[in-house]
């Protein structure tokens, strides 16, 4: 029986969103934009590649409320994939992945975390598997199982309450939102031009060192002392007692955060949390000086 196999090379939407933490990067650190050249090139109005990456999109950021109109949601994309010019998208991928390796170490670039792979792995599989009419009937069943789960809202997914914890955020007072505010690590490329040096710093440490688990770990752990002990700081010469409460919360938080042997972006955005803590309150202090 014919299996799916899922190529890391041969997949659009992984692809991209490497791609795009490339650009990030390459902003951050002020390098020459290999990255953004490539996306100029291959992702244009038009290829076939662009078109596939819509799909991709659309399967990712697309809810329905309930498990019904999700998978017929997934039908109608899946469809609308078999009207892509094979041939063509074939092609674009090979030059794809050549003029990648042509400008960055395949394997680092490879390794690079990407939060939504299972998603991403799915959505190719059935792809690979409507083109190719594969026989597998379980690994298919699996792959769109994980969709239909993805695009389905009956239950609440991690994204959405991340969302909420965003809107609720917008929706608070300033005080609170000095304690409740979370940069979420995802959408951190659009965000950039408001952090400060240090966040920006931390963001470079982690793209750059994504699979030197040992270096980030020590930067980690020192930036996190150095958080802790300037808020303990504001914390003994803060006089609104609410806040102080709050305050030693988030201390408590940040002390918990333990280092393994796997980066997570739960821990860069604990980091990023008790940086924007600092640079909130101190504007604070500032406009009220």
């Amino acid at each position: 029986m014919k299996k799916i196999k899922h190529s890391k090379f041969k997949n659009t939407g992984f692809l991209f969103e490497l791609l795009t933490r490339q650009i990030t990067l390459e902003i951050l650190n002020n390098s020459p934009e290999k990255a953004k050249n490539i996306v100029s090139e291959f992702f244009g109005n038009g290829t076939e590649l662009s078109k596939e990456l819509r799909l991709f999109n659309l399967l990712i950021n697309e809810k329905y409320n309930s498990e019904n109109k999700a998978e017929k949601f997934i039908d109608a994309i899946l469809d609308a994939r078999t009207k892509l010019d094979e041939q063509k998208l074939t092609k674009q991928k090979y030059n794809l992945v050549k003029s990648i390796k042509e400008n960055f170490e395949i394997d680092s670039f490879l390794s690079s975390p990407v939060t939504n792979y299972k998603v991403l792995a799915s959505i190719h599989k059935l792809f690979e598997a409507k083109a190719t009419n594969v026989l597998d009937v379980k690994d298919v069943f699996d792959s769109k199982l994980t969709l239909v789960e993805h695009v389905s809202t009956s239950t609440p997914s991690l994204k959405q309450k991340e969302d909420k914890l965003v809107e609720d955020y917008k929706k608070q007072e300033k005080d609170l939102r000095l304690l409740t505010y979370k940069i979420l690590v995802e959408t951190f490329n659009k965000k950039y031009s408001n952090l400060n040096d240090s966040q920006k710093l931390l963001l470079r440490e982690y793209i750059n060192n994504v699979t030197n688990t040992s270096k980030f770990g020590e930067y980690y752990s020192n930036e996190l002392k150095n958080v802790v002990t300037e808020l303990h700081s504001i914390y003994t010469t803060m006089d609104d007692k609410i806040t102080k409460i709050k305050l030693k919360e988030t201390i408590n938080v940040l002390k918990n955060q333990k280092f393994g042997k796997k980066i997570t972006d739960e821990q860069v955005s604990a980091l990023m949390m008790g940086f924007e803590l600092i640079k909130e309150i101190k504007n604070v202090k500032s406009r009220i000086s």
